[in-house]
């Protein structure tokens, strides 16, 4: 049975932690460098950020993978490089019921009703205003409080 391929925490110890080189890679391994994901992966890193930036021009593009991967191995301390993964914005931050609402009552699209939602929870007036237009078409106290949630 074929060896699994490294993962991107196997390449980030092996172009710094490790300094493991290009050659001495499997095939496989070599296949499984993803630059992108090594970029943004370091660029996590407050200390290596800026390096990273200044790098990527020529990291996504002109160089071969060989020799992105020879450049960090090169350049990265021996040490290990850990980062905390900066998670990006919770995509549903709302229920989706509440958003197909604001979208009805103000003939909007889904991005712009979560604007809307943002504004209206600023503020105690702001949700009253929300819950005055949802009593408006009938919602009960119940379904209020189900779709605020």
């Amino acid at each position: 049975m074929p060896k699994k391929p490294a993962t991107i925490f196997d390449h980030i110890a092996g172009i710094s932690q490790r300094k493991k080189p290009w050659d001495k890679l499997s095939e496989a391994d070599q296949k499984s460098f993803a630059p992108y994901i090594i970029n943004r992966w370091l660029s996590m890193h407050p200390d290596i950020i800026e390096t990273v930036d200044a790098l990527q021009q020529y990291t996504i593009g002109p160089l071969s993978k060989k020799h992105v991967y020879q450049l960090y191995y090169d350049i990265l301390p021996n040490a290990s490089v850990r980062a905390k993964y900066i998670k990006g914005k919770k995509v549903n931050k709302y229920n989706k019921e509440l958003i197909n609402f604001l979208k009805d009552h103000y003939q909007i699209n889904s991005r712009e009703a979560e604007e809307y939602v943002d504004i209206f929870i600023r503020t105690n007036s702001g949700i009253q205003s929300l819950i005055d237009i949802m009593k408006i078409y009938g919602k009960t106290e119940k379904e209020i409080k189900k779709l605020l949630k």
